[in-house]
């Protein structure tokens, strides 16, 4: 029960912040049916936390297995990912107006009050190169509001939902 509630907060965090937003990008003349197994690059340098990393890779590992996609020290592709961190100051602002006049003569201040602060956001970038040649051949970069101070169970269902979604559209479908 617990579990579900925290898949339900996790879940209505994302979706009142407008939810994750992912980008991608692959390359056309690639046949996704040659990509079967798979392994993650040693020594990664992710921009994450050593836990966090753990974590994401968890997630990736768990979302391609559930596509049938397996694990090999012999894959036809390996995974990448990293993570950059940046700031935005929220639009948001409360006006403020004085005025006043007699006869003739009229006058008024007014200002905005910036409320909300800022809010960290993660940017992160998934990327799927081929084995053979070491060439990219799939990416994705997902963007999300991102809370430093959250508890490790929220972190995992947090990573988890960004990597879902990222993953939903791989392999891309053939037009």
């Amino acid at each position: 029960m617990r579990k579900l509630l925290l898949l339900t907060m996790i879940s209505v965090f994302l979706s009142s912040c407008g939810g994750p937003k992912v980008f991608y990008d692959y390359d056309q003349n690639i046949d996704f049916n040659n990509f079967q197994s798979f392994s993650f690059y040693k020594d990664m340098q992710s921009g994450l936390r050593p836990l966090d990393q753990e974590r994401v890779q968890e997630a990736i590992r768990e979302q391609l297995k559930e596509q049938d996609f397996a694990t090999s020290e012999t894959p036809d592709f390996k995974v990448n990912f990293y993570a950059d961190f940046y700031n935005e100051r929220s639009n948001s602002t409360i006006g403020i107006g004085v005025g006043g006049g007699g006869g003739r003569v009229g006058g008024g201040v007014s200002g905005g009050i910036p409320i909300g602060g800022t809010k960290t956001f993660i940017s992160l970038t998934v990327e799927f190169v081929q084995a053979s040649n070491n060439e990219l051949y799939w990416q994705a970069v997902i963007e999300s509001p991102f809370n430093n101070n959250t508890k490790p169970e929220e972190r995992i269902a947090f990573f988890n939902a960004i990597i879902e979604k990222a993953l939903q559209s791989y392999p891309p479908e053939e037009k």
